[in-house]
């Protein structure tokens, strides 16, 4: 069956070189990604909340059920916590391997784009989009944190590009891309849910209505694709609701409908233009081109939206879904993630248009954004070294004016290859000095994390033993049961008719409780007080917010060291107790 519009042109066919592309592109890509991965602990809560999800899969043996600390966590589907589950079996419980399969995808995301580019477009705008893609701090970001928000913008933006590239394309490379598309919709869907469906659906819709179209659902191998869909999704969602009744009312209407439409005090409340000024700072360098780039794909498209379908399409895809994730109240930052191959391929084709000709005024505009750009970043991230804006650790300023630094340099030169035919060498000062700053930022991470608990596990491993009982008091830091490969006790009013109304950790754990019987290990401050009182020797986490409401009722305690603002204590005396390893800096 033919294609509704035959692929431009200018698209090479030839496989000749291909091959070398996505080589040298995996290999530089995936070599960025991976260094220094692991020099810094697991964020919190995110990271060690969705990797601990992980090792209690790989301890139980039940890869139905996601928990946290032995509580069922059906907030999110299972695809992300198989995968580190894998990667926990491959390389045991370190943070590289935690990060491993964000990077691996992350690199993924950019060969894709890569690919479809070149198909869409030719190979310069391929090369030049993967670049960008790699190269955007948002992304990077993305690529080094263990959490679901890099895999399923991935996976969604897998499922649009296959679309728009097989609908393009013609006899068995339409069939094997659209059924690809349904493939990467439904792992989308196994990794967050409805959104893995819903965007590539509005996406499309909008798309077909936009042109008239209506013949392309004809060729879109909806039957099989659909079925497809259903033969990934189904299993797991089954099963999960025969292990846990009411899953699926929970999932779909509390967590995923209702949470989106509520006006409650979800994660982080925020004003519409939320996601305007992530963008530009997360697209930097390439931010000084993004509006141009926005601008001459919607020019094409109203002189003749029927030849420029891709562009269209494009477009559509950043629309949707910046405006659906802006509509909420609740926004954290690397939601807008899905959009971020779109901005690449559009800036992508748009810098391809005049990469030998590079004398235009355009181009001067946009090297003059890029220069005020990174003056401006330079300038607050020095001011954040010197005057101490953010609680930020000393060890990290090194770190921070040397970020300062390189972005200064890259944005003074540039300038400087305003009168060049060429864009090569300004394209390469842009891409090669973004990944500097990104691999300084990666490297001085180490110091960045406060709310992490490792530095006073690596010590109570020394001395804990299996009848000892870890507890946290009044606030849950989510990295213990993975550090300590075990589950801990809590310490919470869990009866307190207010833990639906916040966003946190006690509100996770509440929704997961009426899945199992948590008495024993999810307790209140009574039964805590009647523990600490008794035989067995336990060891507490106590945020120093609370410890003077600590003390008010521990008739003794040992102290073990502390780490910023978390304090390690015991009801017996220990080896540690006898000196603070930690003491606070």
């Amino acid at each position: 069956m033919s294609s509704i519009n035959a692929l431009p042109k200018n698209v090479s066919r030839s496989r000749s070189n291909w091959t070398t592309d996505i080589f040298f592109l995996t290999v530089i890509v995936l070599l960025c990604y991976l260094l220094w991965l692991g020099s810094y602990p697991l964020f919190t809560p995110d990271e060690g909340r969705y990797s601990e999800v992980a090792r209690e899969m790989v301890a139980s043996g039940d890869y139905v059920t996601p928990r946290v600390n032995g509580v069922a966590f059906l907030d999110k589907p299972v695809l992300y916590y198989w995968l580190q589950a894998a990667a926990i079996h491959l390389f045991g419980i370190r943070e590289w391997a935690l990060r491993f399969f964000p990077a691996v995808f992350g690199t993924f995301g950019c060969i894709l784009t890569y690919a479809c580019g070149r198909r869409l477009f030719d190979r310069r705008t391929g090369l030049l989009s993967a670049i960008i893609l790699a190269s955007a701090p948002l992304y990077f970001g993305g690529a080094h944190y263990a959490n679901l928000d890099l895999e399923v913008a991935v996976l969604i933006s897998a499922s649009l590009l296959l679309f728009i590239t097989g609908v393009q394309s013609e006899g068995n490379a339409r069939r094997r891309l659209l059924l690809g598309a349904y493939t990467a919709a439904a792992l989308a869907f196994l990794t967050k849910g409805l959104i893995g469906i819903a965007f590539p659906a509005m996406i499309t819709c909008a798309w077909i209505i936009l042109l008239s179209r209506w013949r392309i659902l004809l060729n879109m191998h909806l039957i099989k694709g659909l079925f497809l869909f259903a033969l990934i999704v189904l299993p797991w969602y089954v099963l999960a609701q025969q292990a846990n009744p009411e899953f699926l009312h929970f999932f779909f209407v509390t967590q995923q409908v209702s949470r989106f439409l509520s006006a409650g005090e979800f994660n982080n409340p925020t004003p519409f233009w939320f996601y305007m000024p992530i963008v530009l700072a997360g697209f930097y360098p390439w931010t000084g081109f993004l509006f141009q780039s926005l601008g001459d794909a919607f020019q094409k498209i109203r002189a003749d939206r029927h030849e420029h379908l891709s562009e269209l399409y494009l477009l559509l895809w950043v629309a949707v879904i910046f405006i659906f994730f802006s509509i909420p109240r609740s926004k954290t930052i690397t939601y807008i993630l899905p959009i971020f191959p779109a901005l690449a391929m559009l800036t992508g084709r748009y810098l391809s248009q005049y990469w030998d000709k590079a004398r235009q005024p355009v181009i001067y505009w946009s090297i003059a954004a890029v220069l005020l750009l990174g003056v401006f970043i330079a300038g607050a991230l020095i001011s954040l070294s010197y005057y101490h804006w953010m609680d930020l650790r000393p060890g990290f300023m090194p770190y921070l004016k040397t970020m300062a630094g390189l972005y200064l340099v890259g944005s003074l030169i540039s300038p400087l290859l305003m009168g060049r035919e060429k864009l090569f060498p300004l394209f390469a000062l842009l891409a090669v000095n973004s990944l500097l700053v990104l691999l300084t930022l990666t490297v001085g991470a180490k110091h960045l994390n406060q709310n992490t608990a490792k530095p006073l596990i690596t010590d109570l491993q020394k001395i804990i033993k299996p009848q000892d009982e870890v507890i946290t008091y009044f606030k849950f830091y989510q990295d213990v049961p993975l550090y300590l490969r075990r589950r801990i006790t809590i310490v919470a009013d869990w009866k307190s008719p207010r833990i639906a109304e916040n966003d946190n950790w006690m509100r996770e754990l509440w929704y997961g409780m009426p899945f199992q019987n948590t008495d024993d290990w999810l307790i209140d401050e009574n039964q805590f007080w009647t523990r600490w009182n008794g035989e067995k020797r336990v060891f507490v986490f106590v945020n120093e917010n609370y410890f003077d409401q600590f003390k008010l009722r521990a008739p003794s305690y040992y102290f073990l060291g502390q780490y910023h603002d978390i304090m390690l204590l015991s009801n017996k005396p220990t080896l540690l107790s006898m000196a603070a390893m930690f003491p606070y800096p």
